[in-house]
Parts: C-alpha cells; sequence; structure tokens
C-alpha cells in the first residue's frame, strides 16, 4: 500500500471537536507558525479524512493545521492550499492504527521525568515566537518595500520618452514631438539649417494628397532629391541611422 499526498484547499477542511485545544497551545502554535513561514511549508502534514468530492474532516495534525492558519494570518502571501495524507477506505485501518501508535509513544514520553519543567519551556518558545516574530516582521517588511520599489521602477520607465523608429519617425513627421527629434538626429551629422529644411521638405512631402507612407529611406532620399538636388546623400543618411540612438 502506497501512502500518498494531496494538495487541497484549507477552506474545505472541517475541525470538529477533539481534544485538541488552540487557545490552550497557543504559544506553541505561534511558535511552529514561524517556522513555517521561514521554511514555506510544514514537514509534518496533517491527515485527514475526505467525507465528499470537496470536504474534509481533520483528524490528525491538529497542531500542524492550526499552526498553518496562523502562519497565512502573519504573512497571507503563503498559498491557501495544503499539503495532506487522505484517509480513504483502503489505508484508513493502517491510518488509524499508526496514528494510535504515536498517540502511544506521545504519552509515554509525556509521563517520563523531565528537569525541564513546562514553565520554562513556555517561557523559552515564547521568547522565540518574539525574535521571530521581529524577523518575520522585517521579511515582510523588505519583501513589500522591494516590491514597491519594482512598481516605482517600471512607473518611471513608462513615464520615459521612448525612441521613435527612425522609419517611424519619417512617416510621423507632421507629429511636433517628430518633427523635433528628426530634426536633433539629423543634426547629429548635418547643420542645424540644413536639418531644419530637411524636416520641413518631409512635412510638405507628407502633407501632399495621396502621399503613400515610406518604405525605404532610398525612397526618403529620392523624394528628397526630387525637391532639392544635394541636399542630402546616401552616405550621410547610412551615418545619421547608424546614430540614430546616440
Amino acid at each position: 500500500m502506497e501512502l500518498l499526498t494531496s494538495i487541497i484547499d484549507i477552506e474545505s477542511i472541517q475541525v470538529k471537536k477533539s481534544s485538541f485545544s488552540p487557545e490552550q497551545k497557543a504559544t506553541q502554535i505561534e511558535a511552529l507558525a514561524n517556522t513555517i513561514i521561514e521554511l514555506g511549508g510544514l514537514i509534518n502534514i496533517p491527515v485527514i479524512k475526505q467525507n465528499n468530492i470537496d470536504n474534509y474532516e481533520l483528524i490528525s495534525g491538529h497542531l500542524e493545521y492550526f499552526a498553518y492558519l496562523k502562519a497565512r494570518e502573519i504573512n497571507p502571501r503563503l498559498p491557501d492550499r495544503l499539503t495532506v495524507f487522505v484517509s480513504n477506505t483502503r489505508n484508513q485501518a493502517a491510518i488509524s492504527k499508526q496514528l494510535e501508535i504515536l498517540q502511544l509513544i506521545d504519552n509515554t514520553k509525556q509521563s517520563l521525568p523531565n528537569n525541564t519543567t513546562s514553565t520554562q519551556v513556555e517561557i523559552d518558545l515564547k521568547l522565540n515566537n518574539l525574535e521571530s516574530f521581529i524577523h518575520n516582521n522585517n521579511k515582510i517588511l523588505f519583501e513589500a518595500l522591494e516590491q514597491q520599489k519594482t512598481e516605482l521602477l517600471l512607473a518611471i520607465e513608462s513615464k520615459i520618452p521612448q525612441q521613435t523608429p527612425p522609419m517611424d519617425a519619417f512617416n510621423r513627421i507632421l507629429e511636433p514631438e517628430i518633427a523635433f527629434q528628426v530634426q536633433r538626429k539629423l543634426e547629429l551629422i548635418l547643420n542645424a539649417s540644413k536639418s531644419k529644411k530637411i524636416v520641413s521638405i518631409l512635412q510638405e512631402i507628407s502633407k501632399t494628397k495621396g502621399h503613400k507612407q515610406f518604405q525605404t529611406f532610398s525612397d526618403i532620399l529620392e523624394r528628397l532629391k526630387q525637391q532639392q538636388k544635394g541636399l542630402i546623400s546616401q552616405a550621410k543618411m547610412i551615418q545619421i541611422i547608424d546614430r540614430w540612438n546616440d
């Protein structure tokens, strides 16, 4: 017989009356919850019984179950699904037998003499919980700050004007901002007067009735040449395109 784990929604688990009292085990629950946050999950997982398709009953692992709920209360980013063992008709008897043995072992441990008093254990757990509380709060705060930092950088990046590709820019030359951008790119190679003249001619061409968008840079050069010879050479246009992103 193979015992397999399942992952189910926490909300689908019902907790009926049992000898386990979450109120009396509050310190232990918090201590385990802090380790769940640190590790990201449980080592010892609860055992549940399936009542129907989406309904389960907790039969063992109450401490772990309530500790996971507490961990999600502290850090809601933890998954709302829990890894469990599911007791069914095939394995129910074997699971019940193992749980009985584990309970017997636990009872035997509690009956043995111990030099450490329960009060001291409680104090140690509370001190550990305080330390974990500080650590986890710092961790959550750091993660929140990192998230805000990422969102801020994305917001800033979205506000930064993006470079318009050269062919798109020439075809949008009638837009004032784009025309200014094109002129500045031309001035990387040509003088200000010639750059301004080229922008002006391209704007006039774009206003022409029936004008179609430029498809190639050779097309742009040819149209400029028709308007005024010697305005810009092919070599100069290549240099401008090469330095477009400067």
